[in-house]
């Protein structure tokens, strides 16, 4: 049984190893480990039963059809039985959900970093989780009835000034910026740009932040 436990727990250990990124989803390990905890689940069930079988014959047909439960006093192993089956269970069921938690917050984040709907994702449900999740942060800031009219996606981080000195690390074409006419991002160069309109080029790995503004 520990088995089952410590094979689900890598399940959370690969989200951990993968720190910050979504790798794929382990669909073989997550169904092995729902197929073990239906086996549990089903074991736990033929023990209840057989106990319940066991107290009515013990008291008479009249007693079981009472409707009353098993008095798991008198059955300590079935009754310690079932504690653990019920527990590895929900054990189990927990691990599962803290990894599709996992999962879908690393999506989630992969929305505000990359400002758009992840397309890279291969699992259906994933999908359409990411597609809802977007279009509720869209309407959101959008500028229908509920929304703030604000982009927050642009700044993952209170800047420290409206301003940051950055230098670009690969060639980029041209940018206009809001403070002066265009310039050429070629690599090496540095400027002065305001952080909302470096910061998603400080994501892509074009600029360098060189002080700590943004």
């Amino acid at each position: 049984m520990a088995g089952l436990t410590n094979e689900a727990t890598g399940l959370i250990k690969e989200m951990i190893n993968a720190d910050g990124a979504l790798p794929s989803y382990n669909e073989d390990l997550v169904t092995r480990t729902l197929n073990m905890t239906n086996e549990y689940s089903a074991a736990l069930g033929n023990i209840m039963r057989e106990a319940r079988a066991l107290q009515e014959q013990e008291q008479g047909d009249e007693a079981g059809s009472s409707g009353r439960g098993v008095d798991w006093a008198q059955y300590p192993e079935a009754a310690a039985a079932v504690v653990i089956y019920h527990e590895l269970i929900m054990k189990v069921k927990r691990i599962l959900l803290v990894y599709l938690k996992m999962r879908a917050d690393v999506i989630c984040d992969m929305r505000w970093e990359q400002r758009r709907c992840p397309k890279d994702l291969s699992v259906l449900q994933e999908k359409q989780f990411a597609e809802a999740y977007d279009r509720a942060l869209n309407n959101y800031m959008g500028f229908g009835d509920a929304g703030i009219r604000m982009d927050l996606t642009t700044d993952l981080h209170p800047p420290k000034d409206a301003c940051v000195k950055v230098r670009v690390l690969r060639s980029h074409g041209s940018m206009a910026l809001s403070h002066s006419a265009k310039v050429s991002l070629v690599k090496g160069s540095v400027h002065n740009m305001q952080c909302s309109e470096a910061e998603p080029l400080i994501r892509k790995g074009v600029l360098q932040v060189l002080d700590a503004n943004c």
